[in-house]
């Protein structure tokens, strides 16, 4: 498998990622999805630009799983690569796409957006690219990981990035494999984490309940809950009081209405 094979690998698997409206469920497909451009592109990549668009930070992401780092950063000559005129400007262009190449998408007089291309013939070509939406148009601020095709003729001053794949080195099935294992078991602990902290704030979220007239009880309400257990007003049960705080301003509206009523007579 060339490297060209397992960046587009690791793109058509991301195909169908909805951006997030904050960081909340980053490694999550679908979850949490708005238009915040909070991605786990930006996460892994370059946490410091996350909410910003993010169709460069998804090709270099897809680079990085595939063929790591060092490699990534030889093959587009910089990193990360996160602004497409940037790429544009380190590589010679050319009007052609082939399979691997880098799409650099123009509109406006200058390059927007970026993709991966994945298949090429016949006056059009085919892409996977982020942060943008279904249909046969340029988006370059969408919201999802999408599988596009174009014709060529369409898009005047598109450019391809031929990256030079030829020196990349070249790894067994079994070493891929392995690779795509230990990737699977990270994203397997951070989705697990992801949940825990969810449970963790939830639990933080439930109400505080007091069952004794203590120091856990605010100050402000032991008189009024004591004078309500003393005439009968609460009564509690075997494992306490199980006041929670509307129950103690509740006690202290009776309290404070029974003994103003009592000074008015």
């Amino acid at each position: 498998m060339t490297a060209a094979d397992k960046i587009i690998e690791t793109a058509e698997g991301e195909i169908g990622y909805l951006e997030k409206r904050s960081n909340a469920g980053l490694y999550d497909k679908t979850a949490n999805a708005g238009s915040g451009n909070y991605t786990k592109y930006w996460a892994e990549i370059a946490p410091e630009y996350q909410a910003q668009p993010w169709c460069a930070a998804f090709v270099t992401w897809c680079m990085v799983q595939a063929v790591g780092r060092d490699e990534t950063e030889r093959l587009l000559r910089h990193y990360p690569y996160v602004y497409c005129p940037a790429l544009a400007a380190r590589h010679r262009q050319y009007d052609e796409p082939r399979r691997g190449a880098i799409v650099i998408f123009y509109r406006g007089g200058t390059f927007t957006h970026t993709g991966i291309v994945t298949e090429a013939g016949g006056g059009r070509f085919t892409s996977i690219e982020g942060n943008t939406s279904g249909g046969s148009t340029i988006i370059e601020n969408g919201g999802a990981v999408c599988k596009k095709s174009y014709y060529t003729k369409d898009l005047p001053g598109t450019k391809f990035i031929y990256p030079d794949y030829s020196e990349s080195e070249e790894l067994s099935m079994t070493q891929y494999e392995e690779l795509k294992a230990a990737d699977a078991a990270k994203s397997e602990i951070i989705n697990k984490m992801g949940a825990e902290i969810a449970e963790l704030k939830a639990a933080l979220k439930q109400p505080m309940v007091y069952n004794y007239i203590d120091e856990n009880m605010p100050e402000w309400a032991r008189g009024a809950v004591q004078w309500c257990v003393d005439n009968g007003v609460i009564l509690g049960t075997g494992d306490g009081l199980g006041l929670d705080d509307k129950d103690l301003k509740w006690c202290t509206i009776i309290f404070r209405l029974y003994n103003s009523s009592e000074r008015a007579v």
